[in-house]
């Protein structure tokens, strides 16, 4: 593990810790949390999907997984990457008795790099790498897709350089652009071994030009890992709070941004407008504790589409 991902996966700072680091971002994060937190309304027929990520070998020391209709583990299986580590983790999810299951890679997952690797995956696990599949689930056709590709930390596989939001451009030639601009706009799931930026991760070191692609998939929903620390459940809208809050996180808004963020809250409030197409991120790390140790054992998350 590089030094940069250990600090990155440690235990979130105290509050106190982020509101001395950066007053307007601590307050912006509370007004924002608050908002998204409303559940998205489920839909007829709802699938259950259970979502894990980051076992790093932990997979037999995890609480049993709660049953559900798919099964989706967003990368880092293992934590050395060899070919031993993964075929243990592979034969724990194929075990699993999810009528779908899907997987990706991460960055400690070294062995994946390795198109003859893949030919060991068993049978009843779909893997996918820069692909998509359908799955057909209750009468219903989902479309998923999934890349295990982050931001450049250390030498891991599956990675590309930082975009920084203030050098961000959508026509740019970046590496990061490209790989995300291949998500198909009809994507119902979405499975990143990484964060989008400014949602479910620490210090906002999420990707900004995810972030620019999910403003145009919306997929309904969005499950990822990498940043243990993020762990948790996120509900976006999609609409000019949501903007306001990522312009903050992404430096372009200050002070004025913050009272711009309160004021289109109070006004979705007073309005109480019906939501939209709405996407529901998770960030299933299911390893945390303090320091470097990653001794929790915390399952997975499972959420209603």
């Amino acid at each position: 593990m590089s030094g940069l991902e250990s600090i990155l996966n440690r235990l979130p700072p105290t509050a106190w810790d982020r509101f001395t680091s950066s007053p307007l971002l601590f307050l912006a994060r509370r007004a924002y949390s608050h908002y998204s937190a409303t559940p998205l309304p489920p839909q007829s027929g709802s699938i259950c999907v259970v979502c894990i990520s980051d076992t790093h070998n932990t997979h037999r020391s995890q609480q049993p997984l709660p049953y559900g209709d798919i099964l989706i583990h967003a990368g880092d299986l293992t934590q050395s990457g060899t070919v031993k580590e993964l075929d243990d983790a592979l034969a724990w999810l194929a075990a699993q008795p999810h009528p779908h299951k899907l997987l990706i890679a991460g960055n400690h997952d070294v062995a994946l790099t390795s198109p003859d690797v893949h030919e060991r995956i068993p049978q009843g696990l779909t893997y996918l790498q820069d692909s998509a599949t359908e799955l057909s689930v209750k009468g219903r056709t989902l479309r998923v897709y999934g890349s295990p590709h982050t931001p450049k930390q250390g030498s891991w596989p599956f990675q590309y350089p930082r975009i920084r939001p203030a050098s961000f451009s959508p026509s740019s030639e970046e590496q990061a652009t490209e790989i995300w601009s291949s998500i198909p706009s009809a994507t119902d799931i979405l499975i990143t071994h990484g964060p989008p930026f400014g949602h479910l991760d620490i210090n906002n070191y999420g990707c900004y030009a995810l972030l620019h692609a999910l403003w145009r998939v919306r997929p309904r929903l969005h499950v990822f890992g990498h940043i243990h620390g993020g762990r948790g459940v996120e509900c976006v809208q999609w609409d000019s709070v949501q903007e306001v809050y990522e312009d903050i996180c992404a430096g372009r808004a200050g002070w004025g941004g913050l009272v711009r963020l309160l004021w289109r809250r109070l006004v979705a409030w007073i309005w109480r407008a019906p939501q939209g197409h709405g996407s529901m991120l998770v960030n299933a790390a299911a390893v945390g504790g303090r320091g470097l140790r990653d001794d929790q054992r915390k399952g997975a998350i499972a959420v209603m589409i």
